[in-house]
């Protein structure tokens, strides 16, 4: 289901060049009425409530005005960023660039116009808190945007970050349109009926996808321009207009309304019997359904962008009487321009609401009848390739063992289970994407993952909002759970759908101080960070904890996850006097930063929690590694007798990788939303379930049982009933346990 984008966290800007210095471009009025008419919709309450000090209109600027604003607006908006362009659109002949008529531009040297992939650069900046990205452009070879030369590095790159839309007026062979005395230009007067009069037979709300189809059918109807489009993921479900053309709905006013994305993903193209021959672009496969292509247990998904390739239309003498005014252009190429409009339009997935149903179909007893069996899909989301992939495919395979003992035992008569496994590549922006795909799938319940505390960060308000459950096998970042302020003891839990199995860091990283200062006597440390959730967390909490024992922290440092030379940061170190150094990280960065250590000293530790906790670390490390120590949330599955039959039944399973560090806590993860769903299917001749997902949620918040790994339940906060944590201590090239 879709959800209005927050006007009040959204912000818009309106860019228009009617009037040119230059007597080869032909003035545009049709913009700036496109221009006034758009700003008034989009402040109407009835259309999208933008307040008047969220949306800007800049009717004649400059190059460095606009972008100035565009920056400015990029850094407020969080929800939604609209940026609309309208004037004529240029082509460079050397590197087949699109550009931006400004008042002064100078078609014989562009470099007076907005050149497009300044745009691009702007919205892809990491000041950029929008969280979602559509982008429509209306002017001549608009389709620019989406392939050919910009394809790679221009807009349409941008299109493959999850949720964003891109729509443009032509192709990048065609002209647009601003036919004589009609008020706007003929693509954003199509826009602009749609938004004044609303779309028949649409949902209360107008997404890109439905918005997109009422331009395309309307404009080929009329023999104009076709128009284009490619989105990422869940892209066309965003929505930033309600449908005007229905009737108010009762009971919960507006900003409430709904409609399912899932519906909106598969709507039936337009006819190919239209009246142009012109075909739209092919759509992608539903986001709420698995492809084909999806990728087995056994092997990691590679991603594969979302994206809608336009036909590549070619200019012909009988689209010429519907052009606009010509302007030559210097170069071989003599590209025409006219009329028309590039516009930015820059937006937000809104959260889902609560009631999406947990399986696809309506939730009526017919729909319930026609099914035979109840299909649940359980998400996996962690690192599927790169540096942490042992540990990503242990959670899957683990996860994938629940599922498959869960089905044997037949745990919920008349229902199958099944595991998606989605790979983040350990990145938090790609984690969000992919926590978006599960969201749309319908028959998912919850989801196990990630792996790294950042990644969860970035999925959490992205579950919360789709009262989707996730539970963690492996974060141990106290703020997911606990609220940035449970340094100062303010404890708040951010997301009630956000859970984990294992111990969060205030237990880690005292255990950590503790064994150091007391057991190994150890008096000055040095504490590097690779900046992310995770290690910053764990790094911050070791240093109060080692401070309250009695230690002394004698320096820190701060790298970035990719770092493999710790040459300066082991100076310091040794030149400080530390005695350990205590890592806050993962463990591909760890072995490095132990090899280089003790290469530089021999009488100096490491240190870290259960993210070095790996096989490959002692690999990595060397021999002069012995003796460093990390902490493990909980415990290893071979320490514990609970264990014994996960452990016999997994390498019976004949999986390639093994189930590593948190293989334990996933599979406990995954049953515990596997026996919460049952809780709540009652009755097995009842194939469509009548729980919905916030049903489920307060059933994983109930959840008491023996796992693999102990006791399976979850406190007030989402974190895992049970705190214990295990000190382990390199030796011989092994982990071994030496306290709980």
């Amino acid at each position: 289901m879709t959800e209005l984008s927050n006007p009040a966290r959204s912000r818009a800007l309106l860019i228009g060049a009617h009037s040119f210095t230059d007597p080869d471009l032909e003035p545009l009025p049709a913009v700036a009425r496109n221009l006034d008419r758009l700003a008034e919709l989009l402040r109407d309450p009835s259309v999208w409530g933008l307040d008047a000090s969220h949306l800007s209109v800049l009717a004649e600027p400059d190059r460095d005005q606009a972008l100035g604003e565009a920056g400015r607006l990029a850094d407020e908006a969080e929800d939604t960023l609209l940026v609309y362009y309208a004037g004529h659109g240029f082509v460079h002949d050397l590197s087949n660039e699109l550009y931006l008529a400004l008042p002064r531009t100078d078609p014989r040297r562009l470099y007076t116009a907005l050149r497009y992939q300044d745009i691009r650069e702007l919205l892809l900046g990491p000041q950029v808190r929008a969280r979602r990205k559509v982008v429509i452009l209306d002017c001549c070879w608009s389709g620019l945007a989406l392939h050919g030369a910009m394809s790679a590095t221009g807009l349409g790159g941008l299109s493959d970050i999850g949720g964003t839309f891109v729509l443009t007026a032509t192709s990048e062979t065609r002209t647009a349109l601003a036919p004589p005395g009609e008020t706007y230009t003929a693509f954003t007067g199509e826009l602009i009926g749609a938004l004044e009069k609303g779309v028949p037979e649409a949902p209360p709300l107008l997404t890109m996808t439905t918005l997109y189809r009422h331009l395309y059918d309307a404009l080929v109807a009329k023999g104009r321009p076709t128009p284009q489009q490619r989105n990422g993921n869940t892209a066309g479900a965003i929505a930033v207009a309600r449908n005007r053309h229905r009737p108010p709905v009762p009971g919960p006013g507006p900003e409430d309304a709904v409609t399912s994305a899932a519906e909106e993903a598969s709507v039936d193209p337009p006819p190919v019997d239209s009246p142009s021959a012109e075909e739209p672009p092919v759509d992608p496969p539903p986001v709420d359904a698995p492809s084909d292509e999806e990728p087995s247990v056994d092997a990691p998904s590679v991603e594969e962008p979302s994206v809608e390739e336009p036909p590549v239309e070619k200019p012909s003498d009988e689209d010429s009487s519907a052009r606009g005014p010509r302007v030559r252009l210097p170069g071989p190429r003599r590209r025409r321009t006219v009329v028309m409009a590039s516009a930015l339009v820059v937006a937000a997935l809104g959260s889902l609401p609560a009631a999406l149903n947990l399986i696809g179909g309506d939730g009526s007893d017919a729909d319930a009848k026609a099914k035979s069996n109840l299909t649940v899909t359980i998400g996996v989301i962690a690192p599927l390739s790169g540096d942490l992939v042992s540990l990503g495919r242990g959670i899957r395979d683990s996860a994938d063992l629940a599922v498959k003992k869960a089905n044997a035992d037949n745990v919920a008569p008349g229902v199958t289970f099944k595991i998606r496994a989605l790979d983040d590549k350990g990145d938090p922006a790609t984690g969000r994407r992919k926590a978006t795909e599960l969201v749309a799938d319908r028959s998912a319940v919850g989801v196990v993952g990630p792996l790294n505390g950042s990644v969860a960060q970035a999925m959490q308000k992205t579950f919360h909002d789709a009262h989707l459950i996730q539970i963690s096998p492996s974060n141990s970042a106290p703020a997911l759970t606990l609220g940035d302020g449970w340094q100062q003891g303010t404890f708040a839990r951010p997301y009630n759908t956000y859970f984990r199995t294992v111990a969060n860091d205030t237990a880690q990283a005292p255990a950590a101080a503790r064994y150091l200062y007391v057991k190994s006597k150890r008096r000055k440390a040095f504490v590097i960070d690779d900046k992310q959730t995770y290690g910053a967390s764990l790094a911050q909490s070791f240093k109060k904890a080692f401070g309250e024992e009695g230690g002394a922290i004698v320096g820190e440092a701060h790298v970035d996850a990719g770092r493999r030379d710790f040459s300066t940061q082991v100076s310091q170190a040794v030149n400080a006097g530390a005695d350990v150094v205590y890592y806050g990280g993962l463990y591909d960065a760890a072995g490095p930063l132990s090899k280089q250590l003790h290469a530089a000293s021999s009488g100096v530790l490491l240190a870290g929690g259960d993210g070095i906790f790996a096989d490959t670390y002692a690999t990595v490390a060397g021999d002069g590694a012995d003796g460093d120590i990390c902490i493990v949330g909980g415990a290893v599955p071979g320490s514990l007798p609970s264990a014994e039959t996960f452990i016999k039944d997994y390498k019976a399973a004949g999986y390639n990788s093994s189930y590593s560090s948190y293989g334990g806590y996933a599979y406990d993860a995954t049953s515990a939303l596997i026996q919460a769903f049952k809780s709540l299917h009652v009755d097995p001749s009842d194939t469509v379930p009548s729980a919905k997902r916030e049903s489920l949620r307060a059933a994983v918040q109930n959840v008491d049982f023996d796992g693999v790994m102990g006791k399976v339940g979850f406190d007030a906060n989402g974190d895992a009933v049970s705190q214990a944590v295990t000190v382990y201590r390199l030796s011989g090239g092994a982990w071994k346990a030496v306290q709980a």
